[in-house]
């Protein structure tokens, strides 16, 4: 299984993957700081699932899951959405933008290993 991570913060990529990187189904990780980044390796890396950030430069999660939706169409890979935006219709854009799963940060760690896993 391969996995994406697209988070402007470099601490919560390197959390996420530390957290993943001893998974014996997880064959390969990579992150990237910015949704346009994740977009332009996304067909040469070919993820399973996609650990999702909101607050981003450039293209915010949101537009990004919904990119990623157009690029794979028929085939996608699962996106999770991670978030510490507030406000009471976050979750509700991110399923509009074809997220799987929302969580809003801080996340448990087994949550999210057992999301990415299953």
């Amino acid at each position: 299984m391969k996995v994406m991570i697209v988070d402007d913060e470099e601490m919560n990529r390197d959390l996420f993957s530390d957290l993943l990187e001893d998974e014996d189904a997880i064959s390969s990780i990579k992150c990237y700081e910015s949704g346009n980044k994740a977009i332009e390796e996304l067909l040469t890396f070919h993820p399973d699932v996609i650990i999702l950030d909101v607050m981003m430069p450039g293209l915010d999660g949101f537009e990004t899951c919904k990119k990623i939706r157009e690029i794979l169409g028929s085939n996608p890979p699962k996106v999770i959405m991670v978030t510490g935006m507030a406000g009471d219709d976050v979750e509700e854009r991110g399923l509009q933008s074809g997220v799987d799963k929302f969580y809003f940060k801080p996340i448990n760690v087994n949550t999210l290993i057992n999301e990415v896993l299953s």
